[in-house]
């Protein structure tokens, strides 16, 4: 089963109407964490004293606080930052932030949040513009929209609402063939954090499996060339390469890192929400591929997405919320197969991942300070 080429006539208006619940409802969230903060804006970046202060034993702060020094300071944020080559690499959230501030430290804090705000809504409206075209209830998308992921990424000032936003405005181009477009967005979405390179291999994936050899060259080799590019600069700028860091390195054995997970809970709940749905998803996009004798969109989508999760970084898993917002391919492009090529089980998946938003909502920190 493909994607039609033209999108059913409500398309639109429903993912309209997602995008503004999704707006309506993480607007709601980050207006009760900024009522309850000491620090106002400030408060989303999480500053650490080890960085802010040069304190080599103080708090370590969490990585909203890298956008932000980057959006505040530009090329002279690197005294504060752990790992320039691989902080400045996600550059354009910080320098969107920068430039809807108009350069006012001020308002950078407050902009970072406006920025995430906005793309998560719009991802969750663009998510379900596609989810509609292949016949599925709109309210898939709001399996998007209540991802534990998302929020913490909102919440936290990260890199990853943007990035998602761009590579799924990149997927609906590529459903329109508008090509140009794809590309463009790719390029965006990878240089705003790497993971937006998943998005181009699947779309590449299938646009070869089409007999769109030249397009799947350039959908993966374009946001590749510029993220090299960049990587090239940074290469002379600081004189090493992103790959020395742990967040650089990727596991040949599936789900290595999970089993480092020191505590019985989270690993049990990392397991349930990414580990094993990871597994099965890849497993019957294989399925899918054997039995269609092609390659669908969703299932070279989920081969690049549930691939990705069993790979990830030791130092992802380690952290569970940087699972959860890192893992956020496998939840796009798990959503997309299964609407593409079992839509009768999207149920499945808002029963198994739209609960996870429990964990960030029973955080109260997060939310009243303290």
């Amino acid at each position: 089963m493909n994607v039609s080429t033209s999108a059913p006539a409500n398309a639109r208006r429903q993912a309209f109407i997602v995008g503004v619940f999704t707006l309506v409802f993480i607007s709601i969230l980050c207006a009760i964490a900024l009522l309850n903060a000491e620090d106002g804006a400030l408060t989303f970046i999480r500053i650490g004293t080890r960085f802010a202060e040069h304190d080599p034993n103080g708090t370590t702060g969490y990585d909203g606080q890298f956008a932000y020094y980057i959006a505040r300071d530009g090329a002279e944020a690197v005294p504060y930052i752990d790992g320039p080559t691989l902080r400045y690499q996600r550059i354009l959230y910080p320098l969107a932030a920068r430039v809807l501030a108009f350069g006012s430290a001020d308002l950078i804090p407050w902009t970072l949040i406006i920025v995430n705000v906005a793309a998560h809504s719009i991802g969750a409206a663009l998510l379900t513009y596609l989810l509609v075209t292949y016949r599925v209830s709109p309210l898939t998308g709001l399996i998007y929209t209540f991802w534990v992921g998302a929020i913490f990424a909102v919440r936290l000032d990260l890199n990853e609402p943007l990035c998602f936003a761009l590579a799924l405005g990149a997927l609906v181009s590529y459903h329109h063939r508008r090509y140009r477009w794809t590309i463009l967005l790719l390029m965006l979405s990878t240089i705003t954090k790497e993971l937006g390179m998943i998005f181009a291999a699947g779309i590449a994936l299938h646009a070869f499996s089409q007999g769109q050899r030249r397009w799947a060259v350039l959908f993966v080799a374009a946001p590749l060339l510029l993220f090299l590019t960049w990587w090239g600069i940074m290469r002379l700028w600081f004189g090493t390469f992103p790959t020395i860091y742990p967040a650089a390195k990727i596991h040949l054995i599936p789900l290595q890192g999970l089993f480092r997970e020191e505590s019985r809970v989270e690993f049990i709940l990392l397991a349930i929400w990414l580990g094993i749905p990871a597994v099965i998803l890849f497993i019957a996009a294989l399925r899918a591929i054997w039995r269609a004798s092609s390659i669908p969109l969703g299932a070279a989508l989920v081969l690049m997405g549930a691939g990705f999760v069993l790979v990830m970084p030791d130092v992802s898993w380690d952290d569970p919320i940087a699972a959860y917002r890192v893992a956020m391919p496998l939840i796009i492009t798990g959503v997309l197969f299964v609407a593409q090529c079992c839509p009768r089980r999207w149920l499945w998946l808002a029963a198994l991942w739209i609960p996870a938003i429990l964990v960030a909502l029973m955080a109260p920190t997060l939310w009243f300070g303290g």
